[in-house]
């Protein structure tokens, strides 16, 4: 294959992406598989298949895409200055309106597919999810290079920041979680479960919960 037809294949996957990321966002609690969705837009099932093998490999490929436009606030090098700006900026596009009513859709409707194809399930979770976690770690890993003191454990701050953001803006079921959703803070304010996370990790990693 030709750059030029190269090109042309991943600009087609792109707008097929975002076509399809646009009815999510639109698609109502009934929708719980990506045949439904797709039957919503101009696509047809030859058209996703030529793009991505299948449809299964649709649902992969937008769990991928929602995992990477939630990290790009993380992108480039950390200070001490940016640190929590960052975080907030990281915040806020997790919880951020589209982002959680398209990850409710494909929340749903991965959970479809896992009860109807069992393989796929480790691959939603590797390119959504555990991106998603593994991308905030390295984050936190490259914090502290930059010589922003934290604890080693980079993933289980990664887990636990998440985690924060699930249990304040009730993302029912998105991420794994080790906090009880009675531990619900002001709802809707970022800024705040920032300020709580980053007063815990300054007081070391034991009492990170403690000061909760």
């Amino acid at each position: 294959m030709s750059m030029v037809q190269q090109a042309a294949a991943a600009n087609r996957r792109y707008t097929i992406l975002s076509e399809v990321a646009d009815a999510l966002r639109a698609a109502d609690s009934g929708i719980r598989s990506i045949e439904a969705v797709i039957a919503t837009t101009d696509l047809s099932s030859q058209e996703v298949a030529d793009a991505f093998g299948s449809n299964h490999g649709l649902v992969i490929a937008l769990a991928e895409m929602l995992a990477a436009s939630m990290l790009e606030p993380l992108e480039g090098f950390t200070t001490a200055a940016s640190f929590r700006q960052k975080l907030l900026a990281f915040g806020h596009r997790v919880t951020n309106e589209h982002s959680v009513s398209q990850l409710k859709s494909l929340y749903r409707i991965a959970l479809t597919e896992v009860i109807r194809n069992t393989g796929i399930g480790r691959e939603f979770y590797k390119h959504g999810p555990g991106s998603l976690t593994a991308g905030l770690a390295r984050f936190f890993k490259a914090a502290q290079t930059a010589g922003i003191v934290l604890e080693d454990d980079c993933d289980a701050l990664a887990s636990h920041f998440l985690a924060l953001l699930r249990a304040s803006f009730d993302l029912s079921d998105t991420f794994l979680s080790d906090v009880s959703k009675e531990l619900s803070y002001e709802q809707g304010d970022v800024s705040h479960i920032v300020d709580l996370f980053c007063a815990g990790i300054h007081t070391g990693a034991k009492n990170a919960h403690a000061a909760l």
